[in-house]
């Protein structure tokens, strides 16, 4: 039960809020003019994490799980426009990773030429000018490029005016033949760091959930010249058995669906978040993986160094 206070004692705090309510208006009044001019602007801190943009986001469907890639328009946006169409269009629904090389790459889409001869090929994109802001320098050397930092979460490189996405784990490239502007709908995604093809692959996105279910495709080498003579030459009852050979050998690692995000109802779409760099969350994980000093079973301490592919930027499902 609430009990009452005295009279008295409401009469009481009513004369002194009343006093205290003069005290203010006196001290303002007596305050000098423009006092909260001299006053500095709060700003306010930089959010930790950023959403990802649903129109960025596709949602890759395999046996064991379901991928989430982001897309990184601002980097090669002829890529990510024809991603997006080529997803929209039900291209890799039911396809399959048709090459999945150990401590190399896993390659996906329609693994034969004709397949994708109505596609356009796309202009060369892995790398541009440097934009003037955005960039976090990761804090240390690098053995391929001059510098090497962040960028809306994405691994970049720098070097004489220019800037890349990098080829580590995750990394979302397009694969194609010698010429660098024959590539059209064939992604491929780093296993281990691939460092070597920076520059020289298209990077445009990056895996920021379900990677594990990429490393757990079986490995499997593209069709060989033999296969490939029989699956297209005049013998239909041979094209028939090494078609299902085909299939049979790739039935695990096939895409069940592919959908952009964007395109699944709000009530139903997975949504992510992306930890933001720069933010000082991301500032202190890095150095924890940098500063190995206070592990007392070390007999000697390595040297603050991390490695751009070693950490990659933090991503979370919402409401997970």
């Amino acid at each position: 039960m609430t009990r009452a206070l005295p009279s008295q004692t409401v009469a009481g705090m009513k004369r002194a809020l009343s006093f205290a309510a003069a005290l203010v208006c006196a001290a303002s009044a007596a305050a000098p003019p423009g006092l909260s001019e001299t006053v500095p602007a709060v700003t306010p801190p930089v959010q930790d994490w950023r959403a990802v943009d649903p129109e960025n986001l596709v949602l890759v469907t395999l046996e064991t799980g379901t991928v989430a890639i982001e897309l990184y328009p601002e980097a090669a946006p002829a890529h990510a426009a024809q991603i997006r169409e080529a997803v929209r269009e039900g291209f890799y629904d039911g396809e399959y990773f048709y090459r999945v090389v150990e401590g190399h790459v896993a390659q996906a889409g329609r693994e034969f030429p004709m397949s994708v001869a109505a596609w356009p090929t796309l202009p060369f994109e892995a790398e541009r000018e440097i934009p003037a802001d955005g960039f976090v320098p990761q804090g240390n050397g690098d053995l391929y490029a001059a510098e090497v930092g962040h960028r809306d979460g994405f691994a970049v490189g720098r070097e004489g005016g220019r800037e890349w996405l990098l080829n580590c784990p995750g990394a979302l490239g397009m694969a194609r033949d010698n010429n660098p502007e024959s590539g059209s709908t064939e992604i491929f995604v780093p296993l281990q760091p691939r460092r070597y093809l920076d520059r020289n692959y298209t990077v445009f996105g990056r895996v920021i959930d379900g990677m594990e279910f990429i490393h757990r495709l079986p490995r499997v080498d593209p069709s060989t010249e033999e296969e490939m003579n029989a699956l297209f030459g005049e013998d239909t009852e041979l094209a028939h058995q090494i078609s299902q050979y085909r299939r049979s050998k790739l039935a695990e690692n096939q895409i069940r669906s592919a959908r952009m995000a964007a395109d699944i109802p709000v009530e139903n779409r997975p949504a992510y978040d992306v930890m933001q760099t720069p933010s000082a969350t991301w500032d202190a994980l890095k150095e924890s993986k940098r500063d190995y000093s206070g592990i007392a079973a070390l007999a000697y301490v390595p040297p603050k160094v991390l490695d751009i592919c070693a950490l990659p930027v933090p991503a979370r499902r919402v409401g997970e």
